[in-house]
């Protein structure tokens, strides 16, 4: 049986090179990830080896999904895993990047924005509805509208601050052009 950990992640729309670069130092330990975990990753025991990792944020059908890792593959880069609409593949040091110029990593972040601006959009209309239900309503209705508005303030207001991360740093990302 393999040996695993668990660690705890910064939060790769916030601090994605950072993230990248713990994993790093974790392989050069001999820690290898494995897969995401709740607010984390878990990492796999082997030999130490220098890896850098890369992420990609791409929705894709499943018959889209050889195709798109054969193209990775093709670039010295191994899948690790897909967990959703997030890729992380791993390659030794010195493996020419993924995004490898501003274009293609402000086309990354518009993939990234486009998702957290639905579901930023989602938990906000959540919000409104249920506060105004809130407002105009008594009893068991406004009870119901009281936990979804909470919910919907838990859940949205960190999608709407991940959606203003990923616009700051494409934003920056193009004035790099």
């Amino acid at each position: 049986m393999k040996e695993t950990k668990y660690m705890l992640s910064l939060g790769l729309a916030y601090f994605e090179q950072a993230e990248m670069k713990r994993l790093n130092k974790k392989s050069r330990e001999g820690w290898h990830l494995k897969k995401l975990s709740f607010m984390g990753y878990i990492l796999e025991k082997g030999e130490p080896e220098d890896i850098i990792y890369t992420v990609d944020y791409r929705f894709l059908k499943d018959d889209e999904c050889a195709e798109y890792i054969d193209m990775f593959q093709l670039g010295g880069w191994e899948h690790v895993f897909t967990e959703h609409h997030l890729h992380i593949f791993k390659a030794p040091r010195g493996t020419k990047p993924i995004y490898s110029d501003n274009d293609t990593r402000v086309e990354k972040y518009n993939r990234l924005q486009s998702w957290w601006g639905y579901a930023s959009l989602i938990f906000l209309s959540i919000f409104i509805i249920s506060l105004l239900v809130m407002w105009q309503t008594s009893g068991t209705l406004a009870s119901v509208a009281n936990v979804s508005f909470g919910i919907a303030l838990i859940l949205g207001l960190p999608s709407v601050v991940t959606f203003v991360t990923v616009f700051i740093r494409k934003s920056k990302t193009k004035k790099e052009t």
